[in-house]
């Protein structure tokens, strides 16, 4: 007998995120930021709270200062943080190398739905190379996704990644 799909939910509660932005031009003020606020607002409809200080960061594209926003914003508390740009085969692409140390789990399947559904949208989709996982099992486990730097890949990314929010973060957190 088939069991009865699990049905998708929306979460329970907030929490506590940031996106961190990787672009040379938009640091030095040469290009504004669109993808980044967009994904604040999307986050925020799945309850996600991506504002304040550290909600909306902007990183040189260096490994060195792209990993150490990341365990910055680890510190401050975040669950959720969305990288977005550097996931491509440029010098400065480097959100992969410097998100994989901070992961003790990866999350290939939905690493690759997020290049499946992008690929609906562009044959640009497969390029990326952004990560998906947490930093460790159980409460307090932060959940890292590397979406690629355009406004398409922000819109991609989190319509894979946000419907499984609840399902996630109830399964860090022991309450499933």
């Amino acid at each position: 007998m088939d069991q009865p799909e699990r049905p998708i939910r929306q979460m329970d509660r907030d929490i506590s995120g940031a996106v961190i932005v990787i672009n040379d031009h938009i640091v030095s003020g040469e290009r504004k930021d669109s993808a980044g606020p967009l994904a604040v607002t999307i986050l925020g409809e799945s309850r996600v709270n991506a504002t304040g200080p550290h909600g909306l960061l902007h990183c040189p594209e260096q490994q060195p200062a792209v990993a150490r926003h990341l365990q910055d914003v680890i510190k401050t508390g975040a669950r959720f943080i969305l990288t977005v740009g550097g996931t491509g085969i440029s010098a400065g692409d480097v959100a992969p190398e410097a998100t994989a140390p901070l992961l003790d789990v990866r999350m290939d399947g939905i690493a690759q739905q997020v290049r499946d559904h992008g690929l609906t949208q562009t044959p640009l989709a497969s390029l990326s190379r952004g990560l998906v996982g947490i930093t460790h099992r159980g409460k307090g486990g932060v959940l890292i996704v590397n979406a690629p730097g355009s406004r398409g890949g922000v819109k991609d990314s989190l319509a894979v990644v946000c419907p499984l929010l609840p399902h996630i973060f109830e399964q860090l957190d022991d309450q499933d």
